[in-house]
C-alpha cells in the first residue's frame, strides 16, 4: 500500500490535514491562501455559504481550463492531420 503524504494547511484559522494530491507543501499552502482570500471577499455571508461558493468558483475555473486545453489539443491534432495530408500529397506527387 502506498504511503500517503499529509500536508497541514490553515484556512480561516482552521487547520486542515490534506493529502498531497501530487502537490508539494508550497503549492498546497499557496492554494489554501487563494481559497482563504476568495472566502474573505465573501465575508458578508455565512462561512458554509462562503465555502460552497468558493468550491464552486475554483471548480468552475478548473473546468474552464480543462475545456480550453481540450480545445487547444483538438486544434493541434487537426493541424497535424492537415500536415500529414499535405505530406502524403507531396510524396505522391514526387513519386509520379
Amino acid at each position: 500500500m502506498a504511503k500517503r503524504n499529509i500536508v497541514q494547511v490553515e484556512i480561516k484559522h482552521i487547520p486542515l490535514d490534506i493529502e498531497d494530491e501530487g502537490l508539494g507543501v508550497v503549492e498546497l499552502t499557496d492554494l489554501a491562501g487563494k481559497v482563504e482570500n476568495y472566502m474573505q471577499s465573501l465575508d458578508e455571508i455565512d462561512t458554509l455559504k462562503q465555502a460552497l461558493i468558493t468550491a464552486l468558483h475554483f471548480a468552475a475555473q478548473a473546468y474552464v481550463k480543462d475545456q480550453n486545453e481540450g480545445g487547444k489539443r483538438q486544434e493541434e491534432e487537426s493541424r497535424v492531420s492537415d500536415l500529414i495530408l499535405k505530406l502524403r500529397g507531396a510524396l505522391e506527387n514526387t513519386q509520379k
